[in-house]
Protein backbone atom coordinates (compact mmCIF):
# COMPACT_ATOMS: atom_id res chain seq x y z
CA UNK A 1 0.00 0.00 0.00
CA UNK A 2 1.27 3.46 -1.22
CA UNK A 3 -0.17 5.43 1.49
CA UNK A 4 -0.18 8.94 -0.86
CA UNK A 5 -2.43 7.44 -3.38
CA UNK A 6 -5.15 7.98 -0.82
CA UNK A 7 -7.05 10.72 0.13
CA UNK A 8 -6.97 11.36 3.84
CA UNK A 9 -11.05 12.74 4.41
CA UNK A 10 -12.06 11.39 7.58
CA UNK A 11 -15.73 10.36 7.75
CA UNK A 12 -17.60 9.25 11.14
CA UNK A 13 -20.35 6.96 10.16
CA UNK A 14 -21.60 6.13 13.87
CA UNK A 15 -19.83 6.99 17.33
CA UNK A 16 -21.11 6.67 21.16
CA UNK A 17 -21.14 4.92 24.11
CA UNK A 18 -21.90 1.74 24.96
CA UNK A 19 -22.93 1.21 27.87
CA UNK A 20 -23.57 -2.60 28.68
CA UNK A 21 -23.55 -5.75 31.15
CA UNK A 22 -21.19 -8.40 30.66
CA UNK A 23 -21.68 -9.48 27.02
CA UNK A 24 -20.18 -11.26 24.06
CA UNK A 25 -19.78 -9.66 20.64
CA UNK A 26 -19.26 -12.81 17.71
CA UNK A 27 -16.68 -12.87 15.31
CA UNK A 28 -16.59 -10.63 12.62
CA UNK A 29 -14.61 -8.54 10.14
CA UNK A 30 -14.72 -5.09 9.19
CA UNK A 31 -14.46 -2.60 6.76
CA UNK A 32 -14.16 0.86 8.62
CA UNK A 33 -11.65 1.26 11.47
CA UNK A 34 -12.86 1.56 15.26
CA UNK A 35 -11.49 3.85 18.02
CA UNK A 36 -12.72 2.01 21.29
CA UNK A 37 -11.80 3.62 24.36
CA UNK A 38 -12.20 1.23 27.62
CA UNK A 39 -13.76 4.29 30.23
CA UNK A 40 -14.88 1.92 32.44
CA UNK A 41 -14.97 -2.18 33.14
CA UNK A 42 -12.94 -4.81 31.37
CA UNK A 43 -12.76 -6.70 28.05
CA UNK A 44 -11.28 -9.44 26.41
CA UNK A 45 -10.25 -9.01 22.27
CA UNK A 46 -9.13 -11.96 20.17
CA UNK A 47 -7.97 -10.45 17.50
CA UNK A 48 -5.66 -12.04 14.65
CA UNK A 49 -5.50 -15.58 17.21
CA UNK A 50 -4.13 -13.16 20.14
CA UNK A 51 -5.92 -12.56 23.12
CA UNK A 52 -5.94 -8.61 24.62
CA UNK A 53 -6.94 -7.86 28.35
CA UNK A 54 -8.54 -4.19 28.31
CA UNK A 55 -9.00 -2.18 31.02
CA UNK A 56 -9.94 1.21 31.87
CA UNK A 57 -8.00 4.38 30.37
CA UNK A 58 -7.23 1.91 27.04
CA UNK A 59 -7.25 3.25 23.94
CA UNK A 60 -7.31 0.49 20.64
CA UNK A 61 -7.95 0.80 16.83
CA UNK A 62 -9.28 -1.53 15.24
CA UNK A 63 -8.31 -1.73 11.28
CA UNK A 64 -10.53 -2.88 8.09
CA UNK A 65 -10.43 -6.41 7.57
CA UNK A 66 -9.26 -7.46 11.43
CA UNK A 67 -11.07 -10.27 12.46
CA UNK A 68 -12.16 -10.09 16.26
CA UNK A 69 -14.48 -10.82 19.01
CA UNK A 70 -14.99 -8.77 21.74
CA UNK A 71 -15.70 -9.96 25.55
CA UNK A 72 -17.31 -7.77 27.91
CA UNK A 73 -16.12 -9.62 30.99
CA UNK A 74 -17.37 -6.96 33.74
CA UNK A 75 -20.17 -4.02 32.99
CA UNK A 76 -18.96 -1.68 30.65
CA UNK A 77 -18.68 1.60 29.42
CA UNK A 78 -17.18 2.31 26.33
CA UNK A 79 -17.20 5.16 23.92
CA UNK A 80 -16.86 4.02 20.53
CA UNK A 81 -16.43 5.30 16.70
CA UNK A 82 -16.54 3.79 13.20
CA UNK A 83 -15.32 6.09 10.45
CA UNK A 84 -13.15 5.81 7.12
CA UNK A 85 -10.13 7.37 7.30
CA UNK A 86 -9.72 8.01 3.64
CA UNK A 87 -12.03 9.18 0.90
CA UNK A 88 -14.01 6.64 -0.74
CA UNK A 89 -16.98 7.88 -2.95
CA UNK A 90 -19.11 4.70 -1.82
CA UNK A 91 -18.77 6.00 1.54
CA UNK A 92 -22.53 6.72 2.65
CA UNK A 93 -23.39 3.02 1.30
CA UNK A 94 -20.82 1.01 3.55
CA UNK A 95 -21.86 -0.10 6.72
CA UNK A 96 -20.98 -1.27 10.51
CA UNK A 97 -20.55 -5.32 9.89
CA UNK A 98 -22.76 -7.71 12.34
CA UNK A 99 -21.07 -10.76 14.42
CA UNK A 100 -21.31 -13.61 11.66
CA UNK A 101 -19.68 -11.44 8.79
CA UNK A 102 -16.20 -12.44 7.81
CA UNK A 103 -16.18 -12.90 4.33
CA UNK A 104 -16.03 -8.97 3.08
CA UNK A 105 -15.47 -9.90 -0.78
CA UNK A 106 -18.73 -8.97 -2.04
CA UNK A 107 -18.69 -5.52 -0.37
CA UNK A 108 -14.49 -4.81 -1.44
CA UNK A 109 -15.84 -1.84 -3.13
CA UNK A 110 -16.06 -0.16 0.51
CA UNK A 111 -12.96 -1.67 2.26
CA UNK A 112 -11.05 1.10 3.84
CA UNK A 113 -7.55 0.60 3.09
CA UNK A 114 -5.65 -0.83 5.94
CA UNK A 115 -3.18 1.60 7.31
CA UNK A 116 -1.31 -1.95 8.63
CA UNK A 117 -0.89 -2.90 4.69
CA UNK A 118 1.79 0.63 4.24
CA UNK A 119 5.91 -0.45 4.86
CA UNK A 120 6.16 2.70 6.61
CA UNK A 121 3.70 2.61 9.25
CA UNK A 122 3.12 -0.59 11.84
CA UNK A 123 0.14 0.94 14.18
CA UNK A 124 -0.32 -1.69 17.37
CA UNK A 125 -3.59 -2.75 18.51
CA UNK A 126 -3.53 -0.72 21.91
CA UNK A 127 -2.05 2.37 21.56
CA UNK A 128 0.32 3.33 24.41
CA UNK A 129 1.94 6.68 23.88
CA UNK A 130 2.74 10.09 25.75
CA UNK A 131 -0.07 11.61 23.93
CA UNK A 132 -2.46 8.42 25.46
CA UNK A 133 -4.24 11.47 27.05
CA UNK A 134 -4.47 13.90 23.97
CA UNK A 135 -5.59 11.00 21.99
CA UNK A 136 -8.61 10.16 24.33
CA UNK A 137 -9.57 13.52 24.71
CA UNK A 138 -10.12 13.82 20.31
CA UNK A 139 -11.72 10.90 20.71
CA UNK A 140 -14.34 11.98 23.51
CA UNK A 141 -14.75 15.06 21.50
CA UNK A 142 -15.05 13.66 18.71
CA UNK A 143 -18.24 11.80 19.62
CA UNK A 144 -19.94 14.88 21.03
CA UNK A 145 -19.51 16.96 18.35
CA UNK A 146 -21.23 14.53 15.95
CA UNK A 147 -23.89 13.55 17.98
CA UNK A 148 -24.92 16.87 17.79
CA UNK A 149 -25.94 15.84 14.36
CA UNK A 150 -25.44 19.92 13.25
CA UNK A 151 -23.51 20.64 9.99
CA UNK A 152 -20.70 22.58 12.42
CA UNK A 153 -20.68 19.68 14.54
CA UNK A 154 -20.02 16.69 12.18
CA UNK A 155 -17.63 18.83 10.27
CA UNK A 156 -15.50 19.83 13.41
CA UNK A 157 -15.79 15.84 14.33
CA UNK A 158 -14.26 15.26 11.17
CA UNK A 159 -11.44 17.55 11.28
CA UNK A 160 -11.13 16.32 15.08
CA UNK A 161 -10.60 12.71 13.21
CA UNK A 162 -7.92 14.32 10.92
CA UNK A 163 -6.37 15.40 13.97
CA UNK A 164 -5.93 12.47 15.81
CA UNK A 165 -4.72 10.48 12.10
CA UNK A 166 -2.00 13.14 12.38
CA UNK A 167 -0.64 12.39 15.96
CA UNK A 168 -0.87 8.81 14.63
CA UNK A 169 1.03 9.07 11.70
CA UNK A 170 3.69 11.44 13.88
CA UNK A 171 3.90 8.46 16.12
CA UNK A 172 4.10 5.32 14.09
CA UNK A 173 5.46 6.42 10.68
CA UNK A 174 9.02 6.14 9.62
CA UNK A 175 10.53 9.33 9.11
CA UNK A 176 10.01 10.62 5.42
CA UNK A 177 12.08 12.90 3.04
CA UNK A 178 9.68 15.57 1.84
CA UNK A 179 9.51 14.75 -2.07
CA UNK A 180 8.29 18.78 -1.99
CA UNK A 181 9.02 21.97 -0.32
CA UNK A 182 6.44 22.33 2.50
CA UNK A 183 3.35 24.17 1.14
CA UNK A 184 2.07 26.06 4.60
CA UNK A 185 -0.38 28.10 1.66
CA UNK A 186 -2.45 25.22 1.82
CA UNK A 187 -3.35 25.58 5.25
CA UNK A 188 -6.53 27.94 4.76
CA UNK A 189 -7.71 26.18 1.61
CA UNK A 190 -10.35 24.13 3.76
CA UNK A 191 -11.50 26.48 6.07
CA UNK A 192 -11.65 29.31 3.30
CA UNK A 193 -14.14 26.37 1.36
CA UNK A 194 -15.95 26.42 3.97
CA UNK A 195 -16.90 29.89 4.68
CA UNK A 196 -17.17 30.75 1.28
CA UNK A 197 -19.38 27.78 0.16
CA UNK A 198 -22.13 29.54 -1.30
CA UNK A 199 -20.07 31.91 -3.55
CA UNK A 200 -18.46 31.37 -6.66
CA UNK A 201 -14.83 30.07 -6.36
CA UNK A 202 -12.27 29.65 -9.15
CA UNK A 203 -8.96 28.41 -9.14
CA UNK A 204 -7.38 31.44 -10.68
CA UNK A 205 -8.69 33.70 -7.80
CA UNK A 206 -7.26 30.85 -5.25
CA UNK A 207 -3.60 30.56 -6.81
CA UNK A 208 -3.41 34.37 -6.72
CA UNK A 209 -4.09 34.38 -2.91
CA UNK A 210 -1.31 31.60 -2.91
CA UNK A 211 1.46 33.40 -4.77
CA UNK A 212 1.36 30.51 -7.56
CA UNK A 213 0.38 30.32 -11.51
CA UNK A 214 -3.15 28.71 -11.99
CA UNK A 215 -0.95 25.26 -13.44
CA UNK A 216 1.38 25.14 -10.72
CA UNK A 217 -1.49 25.89 -7.99
CA UNK A 218 -3.59 22.40 -9.69
CA UNK A 219 -0.13 20.50 -9.16
CA UNK A 220 0.17 21.13 -5.55
CA UNK A 221 -3.15 21.30 -4.64
CA UNK A 222 -3.60 17.27 -5.90
CA UNK A 223 -0.71 16.39 -4.61
CA UNK A 224 -1.95 17.43 -1.28
CA UNK A 225 -5.46 16.68 -1.06
CA UNK A 226 -5.52 13.55 -3.74
CA UNK A 227 -8.53 15.82 -6.12
CA UNK A 228 -9.06 18.49 -8.34
CA UNK A 229 -9.65 21.91 -6.55
CA UNK A 230 -13.01 21.66 -8.39
CA UNK A 231 -13.79 17.99 -7.30
CA UNK A 232 -12.88 18.92 -3.81
CA UNK A 233 -15.18 22.18 -3.38
CA UNK A 234 -17.84 19.94 -5.46
CA UNK A 235 -18.27 17.35 -2.75
CA UNK A 236 -18.00 19.39 0.52
CA UNK A 237 -20.99 21.05 -1.28
CA UNK A 238 -23.08 17.99 -1.64
CA UNK A 239 -22.06 16.79 2.23
CA UNK A 240 -23.88 20.55 3.12
CA UNK A 241 -26.22 19.92 0.87
CA UNK A 242 -27.01 16.33 2.44
CA UNK A 243 -27.01 18.05 5.81
CA UNK A 244 -29.64 20.73 4.80
CA UNK A 245 -31.72 18.36 3.51
CA UNK A 246 -31.68 15.81 6.53
CA UNK A 247 -32.33 19.07 8.91
CA UNK A 248 -35.48 20.21 6.17
CA UNK A 249 -33.83 23.08 4.54
CA UNK A 250 -36.21 23.59 0.94
CA UNK A 251 -34.31 22.03 -2.20
CA UNK A 252 -34.68 25.40 -3.42
CA UNK A 253 -32.49 26.89 -0.66
CA UNK A 254 -30.33 24.06 -0.26
CA UNK A 255 -29.33 25.02 -3.97
CA UNK A 256 -28.64 28.47 -3.27
CA UNK A 257 -26.78 28.00 0.14
CA UNK A 258 -24.58 25.31 -1.39
CA UNK A 259 -23.32 27.65 -4.42
CA UNK A 260 -25.13 26.37 -7.38
CA UNK A 261 -26.73 28.02 -10.25
CA UNK A 262 -29.92 26.44 -9.93
CA UNK A 263 -32.14 23.63 -8.76
CA UNK A 264 -31.55 21.78 -11.95
CA UNK A 265 -27.78 21.94 -11.65
CA UNK A 266 -28.07 21.11 -8.30
CA UNK A 267 -30.08 18.22 -8.39
CA UNK A 268 -28.30 16.42 -11.20
CA UNK A 269 -24.95 16.84 -9.76
CA UNK A 270 -26.58 15.96 -6.47
CA UNK A 271 -27.75 12.15 -7.94
CA UNK A 272 -24.37 11.89 -9.80
CA UNK A 273 -22.63 11.74 -6.68
CA UNK A 274 -24.92 10.20 -4.02
CA UNK A 275 -27.24 7.96 -6.31
CA UNK A 276 -30.61 9.46 -5.74
CA UNK A 277 -32.59 12.75 -6.07
CA UNK A 278 -32.12 15.08 -3.03
CA UNK A 279 -35.65 14.44 -2.50
CA UNK A 280 -35.97 10.62 -2.54
CA UNK A 281 -32.47 11.15 -0.17
CA UNK A 282 -34.37 13.42 2.34
CA UNK A 283 -37.13 10.60 2.77
CA UNK A 284 -34.53 8.11 3.01
CA UNK A 285 -32.46 9.48 5.59
CA UNK A 286 -35.03 9.81 8.66
CA UNK A 287 -34.36 6.82 9.81
CA UNK A 288 -32.85 5.41 13.05
CA UNK A 289 -28.89 5.31 13.45
CA UNK A 290 -28.27 1.01 13.84
CA UNK A 291 -26.96 0.30 17.21
CA UNK A 292 -23.67 -0.58 17.93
Amino acid sequence: MILENYAVAPFIRIAGYAVRPPFILGERSLLDYILFYVQEGQFEIQLGGDTHMLKEGDLCLFQPGDVHTIKGITSTINPYIHLDFFYNPLRESSFVTLPGQLDMTPYASYMQPRMHDCQDLRIPFKLETAHSHKMRDLVLKMIECWQSQTYTGVMEANQLAHEWLTIIFKIYMKPQTASVSPQPFMNWITSYFAFHISEPINVIDMAKRAGLSPSRFNVLFKQHFGTTPYQYLLHLRIEHARELLYEGVSIQKVSEYCGFTDVHHFSKTFKSIIGTSPGTYRRNEKKEWSAF
